[in-house]
This record gives structure tokens, sequence and C-alpha cells, in this order.
């Protein structure tokens, strides 16, 4: 209401001065004191402090809030590469939790009394999971580098059990190289998908 009474009021003074057969150049500061008081207010973005509009663009994002701390399993091999240790590790709740925890996987144990399962250079090209519980685990292919049948069968029971505590994965197939595959390394068949067994 404010900036329209002034934009009224400018218009109704340029008409008189122009009927009163024009008007003389004003000087430099009736210029400007014009320019101050014809300014819109600023928008509300530019009145914010520096940076607070990309914070809060983060934020709704995911990418700079914190998010909730989240306690999940992984699951590496002992030190003599016969079987699975659990271990527990806290990681920031994220919407891609299945992903976010399938890294972690790969990234190795925080005990030095365990080892990894997957074989050295082994990436997560990515991880899709289909409304009927279906997990596509896709590696990239260092992961075929398994040296035995004990090396792959702790790789694949690993990934089983880390991605099947979450209720939504059902079941687990692979795939290399964004290829699918009937085994990893030729060890263990793979032609159908997976379940968990938290029995072994």
């Amino acid at each position: 209401m404010r900036n329209t009474f002034i934009v009224i009021l400018a218009i109704v003074l340029l008409g008189i001065c122009l009927l009163s057969g024009g008007c003389s150049k004003p000087d430099q500061s009736t210029i400007k004191e014009w320019q101050e008081l014809l300014k819109f207010p600023a928008d509300k973005e530019k009145t914010q402090p520096k940076g607070y509009n990309d914070i809060s663009q983060q934020a709704e994002t995911g990418v700079t809030k914190p998010g909730k701390v989240l306690q999940v399993s992984l699951y590496f091999a002992d030190a003599g590469g016969q079987k699975l240790v659990r271990e527990e590790r806290n990681i920031v709740k994220v919407e891609g939790i299945a992903r976010e925890t399938m890294e972690e996987l790969i990234k190795g144990p925080a005990n030095v009394e365990s080892t990894r399962v997957f074989p050295a250079g082994t990436r997560l090209l990515d991880i899709n999971l289909k409304p009927d519980g279906l997990c596509i685990v896709d590696l990239s292919s260092e992961a075929v580098q398994v040296a035995n049948r004990t090396q792959e069968k702790l790789m694949i029971d690993a990934v089983a059990k880390t991605l099947g505590q979450f209720p939504t994965v059902q079941e687990i197939t692979f795939m290399i190289n964004g290829e699918n595959v009937d085994s990893i390394g030729g060890y263990i068949d793979l032609s159908a998908p997976i379940r968990p067994d938290y029995g072994s």
C-alpha cells in the first residue's frame, strides 16, 4: 500500500512540474532524496544474512542439515577369513540408507580383528530397491577377483545380511558393471535371488 502511494505521489508531482512549464534541473542531493524515497523495499532474500538462502536450501535437500544417527549392522570376515562377524556402526540416517550402508560395508571393518569381504578396489556402482522387495546390487568388476569359494560366499552373505536388516529388502540379486550375472567369481550360483540367512 505504501509503495502504491509513493508511485502515485511521484506521478502527480511530475504532472504538476510539466504543466507549470517545466522544471528546473534539480541538484544532486534532491535527486538522491527522491531515489531513496522511491526505492522499493529489498526482496526478502536480499535482506537475509549472507549465505542464509544457500544454507536453508541445502537443509531442505538434506545436504547439510544433520540427520538422526542410525545404528546399522555390518558383516565382515573374521581374522581367519572363515566366517562372518557383526560390527555395529553409527551412520547418519539419509533417504538412501541402503546405499549408505553398502558404502560403509565396502569401506571395511573398524575392528582390526576383522577383515574386508570384498576384493581390493571393489566399488558400489548402483543399488536399486524394487517395490516387491528385490534389491539389485551392482558392483564393479573388481568383485570377480575373489580368491576362492569361501571368499565369494562370505562376500555374498555379508551383503545379504547387511541389506537384509532393512524390512523393505526381501531378496538380493547381483550385477557386475551393469550386467546380470549368474555368479560373481564362478563359485556360487546366483541365477536366482538370495535371501539373508542369519543362521549361518
